[in-house]
Formats: structure tokens, sequence, C-alpha cells
């Protein structure tokens, strides 16, 4: 593997050799961390909606208990 700079330039020019390897790292964190991110929010939308699915089934639930609940109380005429 070729690495971008070369020893010589690093030797005429140690500070820019540096400067220019540092963009490249920050580049490559800057693109993995959009990866890691459009990842999570993927796996979260998921969750999410099976959260909202259970959600809506346990309302129901809970107002057919409710309906119940009043029968038996004999306030629901």
């Amino acid at each position: 593997m070729k690495l971008p700079v070369s020893f010589e330039q690093f030797k005429k020019s140690p500070v820019t050799a540096i400067a220019f390897v540092l963009i490249i790292v920050v580049g490559y964190l800057y693109i993995d961390n959009k990866t890691m991110h459009s990842k999570q929010l993927g796996e979260h939308k998921e969750r999410i909606e099976k959260l909202e699915d259970d959600e809506l089934r346990l309302e129901e639930k809970l107002d057919k208990m409710n309906e119940k609940l009043l029968e038996c109380l004999g306030l629901n005429q």
C-alpha cells in the first residue's frame, strides 16, 4: 500500500504532510459517523413503529376493560 505522503515530502514539510493526513482522517470519520447515524436511525424507526402498534393494541384493551367496568358498575346506560 502506498502512503499518500512520501517520507521525502514529510521531511521537507512535516506540518503540511500532517495536515493532509488529518484531512483524510477527519473525512473518513465524518463518513463513518454519517453511516452509523443512518443505520441507527433506521433501527430506531422500526422500534418506534413497533411501540406505536403496541400502544394502539393496549389502548384498545383498556377501552374494552373500561366498558366492562362501567357495565359492572351500572354506569353505562
